[in-house]
């Protein structure tokens, strides 16, 4: 009877039933818990090797030509802008959609109803393919939500392909004409509620994000060639894998110690307010996972077989007391920044930051969109975008460090 569990049964609360649990059986519960999250944690690792395995030497062969890689990254451009239509934030205001868990669930019964119709009716594979693409999800799908999305492909791909020097006014004027579409006259009679303004907020970020990231990426191909986007790329990934490995160990060692974690918490309020900052935005999202890409990046930067330029101007033109007065000068920092393994790892670290705040970004745009990935195209990783997240932003940043 001590080991047993007692049930009490309480009139007051109208036959609610409390238990209560003896230590032991509470010690062998959490004993047998714990090897089920450490597996429920590593269960897409087959899915993931399997997508690394088929993709990466895919990815290294499109790379080694100009013109496969200009049409890697542009078709990769295409399924991150349908992919970023489905990331619309949910329409309540027109589709009439309540908060109630009960409406949610006759919601999507109704819709996996209209799914299996759908794909009950059409036959051919590629037109189901084409439909997706053109009319997104049928719920949110609106006539001014097709033109938005027709136009910001349109300007998109627009961005990946004018010089930089241009970039300034070709996002300017793409803002601009986005935002006056609403008011054309066949969309006149709508009126502007906030599932509007949040269409035209979501396709606005998207030039910012999508579009600027697809463009320096391509000029980075151009102006690179195959070693630097190889670069950018073992880079950025590697730093991901890096904050995948140490934010799913930590979360198993959390698991074990739950008790001991709550109290250094607590006992740092700065850090707390990051966390929580950071699980706002991500609720999987973890301090050692980012301590991880931090230390990945560098190490990978170093571990990719490239030099990088050292820009050092060491030019004595006029007579050699020129020279000496340069190189008295020079200070220890000055000759450190120029060491071109102190280059390497400031440019891993620099991606690994970058590739922090892209990656945040599009947590963001998927937490407002209710939406766990931005597609389910790569087994294991999601999305496209889900994917290309951290080189949005790392392509921006190796860019103008190593090639401007």
């Amino acid at each position: 009877m001590t080991s047993s569990t007692k049930f009490k049964q309480d009139g007051r609360n109208g036959g609610s039933t409390k238990s209560t649990v003896s230590p032991t059986s509470s010690a062998s519960t959490s004993s047998t818990s714990s090897p089920t999250t450490t597996s429920s944690s590593w269960k897409d690792l087959p899915r993931r090797l399997l997508t690394i395995l088929i993709g990466v030497p895919s990815i290294i062969f499109l790379l080694r030509h100009s013109i496969t890689s200009w049409l890697f990254f542009q078709g990769a451009h295409l399924l991150c802008l349908v992919e970023w239509r489905h990331l619309i934030p949910p329409l309540d205001n027109v589709h009439n959609d309540d908060d109630d868990g009960a409406s949610e669930n006759e919601s999507s019964s109704t819709n996996s109803k209209q799914v299996k119709s759908n794909v009950a009716s059409k036959k051919n594979a590629l037109q189901k393919i084409f439909s997706k693409i053109t009319d997104g999800d049928s719920l949110q799908s609106t006539a001014l939500s097709r033109c938005l999305f027709y136009v910001f492909s349109t300007f998109s791909f627009l961005i990946t392909i004018v010089p930089t020097s241009l970039l300034p006014m070709a996002l300017m004027f793409s803002g601009i004409s986005m935002r006056l579409i609403p008011h054309l006259p066949q969309f006149q009679h709508l009126s502007l509620q906030s599932s509007t303004l949040l269409t035209l907020q979501h396709y606005q970020f998207g030039l910012l994000y999508l579009s600027l990231g697809f463009h320096y990426l391509l000029q980075i191909c151009s102006a690179g060639g195959p070693i630097h986007i190889g670069n950018l790329l073992f880079i950025v990934w590697m730093s991901d894998t890096g904050a995948l490995i140490f934010g799913r160990m930590s979360k198993e060692k959390q698991s074990t110690s739950v008790d001991a974690s709550t109290c250094s918490n607590d006992d740092d309020n700065q850090l707390g307010a990051f966390l929580s900052f950071l699980k706002s935005i991500s609720p999987g999202k973890t301090l050692p996972g980012l301590v991880g890409a931090l230390i990945t990046g560098p190490l990978s930067a170093l571990a990719y077989p490239i030099y990088l330029s050292s820009g050092e101007s060491s030019t004595c033109s006029t007579s050699d007391e020129v020279c000496i007065d340069d190189s008295s000068t020079s200070t220890a920092i000055n000759q450190l920044m120029h060491n071109p393994i102190v280059q390497k790892m400031i440019l891993g670290l620099l991606l690994s930051l970058s590739g922090i705040t892209g990656d945040l970004a599009e947590s963001s745009v998927k937490r407002i969109s209710k939406k766990k990935n931005s597609g389910g195209l790569l087994p294991g990783h999601g999305g496209v975008v889900d994917r290309f997240d951290s080189l949005f932003t790392g392509g921006v940043v190796y860019f103008y460090f190593v090639l401007a």
